[in-house]
């Protein structure tokens, strides 16, 4: 080895060297209010209020059981939500479709948190089941599910998913893949196994962009319609649809095998806090 090779190892044997290092980050973290608060006119209404905590904080959060919430419906006052349990709210009164909703939260020591929502309609459809064959190790029929969903004008955002009972234990949160033009394929990966040949992370989105007012028609095959399940149709409102669908795109990356991802920032409204205030309806077909 000549003078000048030998000149180059030494030169670069030292940044290897000075690679390992360690370091430790410091997180400065203020604790903020955190809401949860979906609204649905088929439940009473519900909210949770924890604290925000860092990101190297990987306890249980901390339930704040001292806020004061107030909802209005149409800027006039709906009630005050009532502790009931570790950072749990309720007020027993059920949410209207179409109203327009806002809820302030306050407790002592944090800024006042201010969101609003307004709940849209139950997705209106007709259905039609064809039966195709029968599991004969549980006797469970195995049909195809015929949907129209008659779209309003304005602006929806459907979520199709279903739930379904085995052995006592409820499952739930996926859906039957199916071919249509509303399909948002955000959340769709590549599986040759599958009917064709792909497969939806989760729940299925669906949007009216483009058929505005029209009735949106697919069919659903393949349902196994046993262990007392049902299929839904969720319809969101603009702030709940964004959170589920950044929710999903954030599991995604976690359960990808690269060892490296984008971190996902997980959507919220919540005005000087974090969380989710949204809304959504739902239709429910019993299989």
């Amino acid at each position: 080895m000549n003078f000048k090779k030998k000149l180059v190892v030494i030169l670069i044997f030292p940044l290897f060297l000075s690679c390992e290092k360690d370091v430790t980050l410091e997180y400065v973290h203020e604790p903020k209010l955190c809401l949860n608060c979906i609204l649905n006119p088929d439940s009473l209404i519900k909210a949770n209020v924890t604290l925000s905590q860092r990101l190297d904080n990987s306890a249980h959060f901390e339930f704040v059981n001292n806020a004061n919430i107030k909802l209005f419906a149409n800027d006039i006052l709906k009630g005050e939500l009532t502790l009931k349990s570790s950072g749990l709210y309720l007020l027993n009164q059920k949410p209207e479709t179409g109203i327009a909703y806002k809820i302030i939260v306050e407790a002592p020591g944090y800024e006042k948190l201010e969101a609003f929502t307004k709940i849209p309609e139950k997705p209106l459809l007709i259905y039609s089941k064809d039966t195709t064959r029968i599991l004969e190790n549980v006797n469970w029929p195995v049909m195809d599910l015929n949907v129209q969903i008659f779209d309003k004008p304005g602006v929806d955002y459907y979520w199709v998913y279903k739930t379904w009972i085995v052995n006592g234990v409820r499952y739930g949160g996926g859906s039957n893949v199916f071919i249509a033009p509303y399909i948002d394929d955000f959340n769709r990966s590549i599986d040759s196994d599958s009917k064709y040949g792909f497969q939806y992370f989760m729940q299925i989105r669906m949007t009216d962009e483009g058929f505005d007012g029209e009735v949106l028609t697919f069919t659903i095959q393949d349902i196994i319609a046993g262990g007392n399940s049902n299929q839904y149709f969720l319809n969101a409102d603009e702030h709940y649809d964004k959170y589920i669908k950044t929710t999903i795109i954030k599991r995604m990356s976690e359960n990808d095998d690269l060892p490296f991802y984008e971190p996902v920032q997980i959507y919220s409204n919540i005005e000087n806090g974090y969380g989710i205030f949204g809304s959504c309806a739902i239709t429910t077909i019993k299989l």
